[in-house]
């Protein structure tokens, strides 16, 4: 966020002291921009912008724009993936918690092309956004766990 607010006060400078129309018009944009990422970053620090609820008829993840659900009896179960990319010398693994339906439920039958990739590359149809501050396999187990209550009554 240090490095946005950076990048806004550089266009501000720019579009006030830049003697040449094309800077000034970079410095415009760069303060614009910049400063419209800084507003989202600022609403999504706002408590409760994201969120996973789990109720006793499925789980409901809030994001930014937009809420979805689902229901317990199309989810088969919850696990962890993980991959590692490169880059150039470095290497970073990614993991996040996914989500693997139950075969003909209603998100499979929804988004049948992206969920068919993504079960062939990472294992899971869907993912939860975060982890919301657990490890990642904490919370697929605290997951899993909130499931298998839900299926037995």
């Amino acid at each position: 966020m240090t490095i946005g607010l950076l990048f806004v006060m550089a266009g501000w400078w720019m579009a006030n002291n830049a003697v040449e129309p094309f800077k000034r018009g970079v410095g415009w944009f760069s303060l614009i921009f910049f400063g419209l990422i800084a507003v989202v970053a600022v609403i999504q620090l706002i408590p409760g912008t994201s969120r996973v609820v789990v109720t006793s008829q499925g789980l409901h993840v809030k994001t930014f724009l937009r809420s979805y659900g689902y229901e317990w009896s199309d989810i088969e179960r919850f696990g962890v993936a993980e991959w590692t990319q490169w880059h150039g010398p470095f290497r970073q693994r990614h993991r996040y918690v996914g989500i693997l339906f139950v075969e003909g439920s209603k998100p499979i039958s929804r988004h049948r092309r992206w969920q068919a990739w993504n079960t062939a590359f990472w294992g899971y149809h869907a993912s939860l956004p975060d982890n919301y501050g657990c490890k990642h396999h904490e919370l697929a187990d605290l997951l899993n766990g909130y499931l298998e209550a839900a299926r037995k009554g």
